[in-house]
């Protein structure tokens, strides 16, 4: 249950609602057809060293025995979770849209979150939200949202019996809060906080507009809000530009197109990628060829039929039709476990051409590149279908990127309103950001 990514802000939510008592034969159909669909479709035809076959011979009759889409759908998480790898799930069907329009996320209460040892602390309050309004502080403690129980949640870290496992369990809890979180514009919510004295806040507050962009990645996909952030300062006589946003969509890259644009000459970027759960990977091609003189791999994507080499084309021109040269500067880049799929090809593309430095902690370690299928009794199936290694051969599945310079959350520095990863990146950049070069 710790492989999932993509699917996982959909599912930690998700409440189902009964319905209709399934049949043998729609239990079957679906079973065959993820089977089917995972045998022909997976990029290695060993399926990492799985006997299929047999996996469908001892599961099958589970499939027969469900009468519920919930025990199905048990049983095809049984089949997946024998490939040990992430990027593969059932989709609930009332978990997507039935309608052209997404469940309502244009509003939140104004912070954002981060499991940090054992529990959940604030790591962002937005300027102008109702929390920042109401006094809410970086380092304070979450112990609830309504009814999302952050307290009881976070025992759940202590039973990931790898590292791995529980960056995972961090992203899935992460992707829940950021539900409790985010909703429509006018929601109150009751949240309780522990203060920066350990003492105990419940504080009311509302949802407020987000500067947020709707965006999805096609049919029987989650819909995503686009969060994009861009500023420029100065520190120790060092020009320096930032730039966040959640997710690997066109209208993300056409903003970040413009902001890298307007920090040529500048001494130093920094992208802030945590909180960035992917997007389309082929979207990073473009964008690394802001730092490139030469055209440079990041590394290959395979699928059964095909390579795809993810490649950085220099940008000399921009949208505007202008001449432009690719930024010389210091180029560092911020990472987490919320950093997941393109996110990890691009940050661990670039670090391996040794074109930037990574700051904070090591990402997801789910970078495969997943499709999906309707499957007759109305769910969808998340599937993998091809496998990413970095210009120097490194996989980074399960494994995730490794910052260069590890700078976690702590709930000290929240507290003294610094955020570590943040900090040392400006601080690498003010020294002349040595050690990652190479145009």
């Amino acid at each position: 249950m710790l492989r999932r990514l993509l699917a996982l802000l959909v599912l930690v939510v998700l409440a189902s609602a009964p319905r209709a008592q399934l049949t043998e034969a729609s239990a079957l159909a679906a079973f065959d057809e993820a089977w089917e669909t995972v045998r022909d479709s997976h990029w290695d035809k060993t399926l990492n060293g799985v006997d299929w076959e047999a996996v469908r011979t001892e599961l099958r009759p589970k499939a027969a025995a469900a009468r519920s889409d919930a025990a199905l759908r048990a049983v095809l998480d049984e089949m997946l979770g024998r490939l040990g790898q992430s990027h593969f799930a059932v989709i609930p069907d009332d978990a997507l849209p039935r309608t052209s329009a997404p469940e309502d996320q244009s509003a939140g209460l104004g912070f954002d979150v981060r499991f940090v040892g054992d529990a959940l602390v604030v790591t962002h309050v937005e300027p102008g939200s109702a929390a920042l309004e109401a006094g809410v502080r970086l380092g304070w403690v979450v112990l609830a949202v309504g009814n999302f129980d952050a307290v009881a949640l976070a025992r759940s870290l202590h039973a990931a019996p790898t590292p791995l496992g529980a960056r995972r369990i961090a992203f899935q809890l992460w992707g829940a809060a950021r539900g409790a979180i985010l909703g429509p514009v006018g929601e109150r919510r009751t949240v309780r906080f522990k203060d920066a004295e350990d003492k105990e806040r419940e504080l009311v507050l509302e949802c407020r507009k987000r500067d947020v962009t709707r965006a999805g990645l096609g049919e029987n996909m989650p819909v995503f809000w686009l969060e994009f952030t861009s500023a420029a300062f100065e520190r120790e006589g060092k020009t320096i530009g930032l730039a966040g946003f959640s997710n690997w969509v066109l209208p993300a890259v056409e903003k970040l197109d413009a902001a890298l644009d307007s920090f040529a000459g500048f001494d130093g970027v920094i992208l802030d990628l945590r909180g960035n759960t992917g997007g389309l990977a082929t979207l990073t091609m473009g964008v690394a060829g802001h730092f490139f003189l030469k055209k440079a791999k990041l590394g290959v994507m395979k699928t059964r039929e095909s390579t795809v080499n993810i490649v950085a084309f220099p940008r000399l021109t921009s949208a505007a039709g202008a001449d432009v040269t690719p930024f010389g500067g210091a180029l560092a880049i911020l990472v987490d476990e919320t950093t997941g799929s393109a996110s990890e090809v691009f940050a661990g593309g670039m670090q391996s051409l040794g074109r930037a430095r990574i700051f904070g902690s090591t990402s997801a370690g789910a970078v495969l590149p997943a499709m999906s299928v309707k499957l007759p009794n109305g769910d969808t199936l998340l599937h993998a279908v091809g496998d990413f290694e970095t210009a120097t051969g490194a996989r980074l599945e399960g494994v995730g990127v490794v910052p260069d310079e590890p700078a976690p959350y702590t709930r000290e520095e929240l507290l003294r309103g610094r955020d570590p990863a943040f900090e040392a990146a400006v601080r690498w950049i003010a020294a002349g950001g040595k050690g990652a070069g190479g145009r």
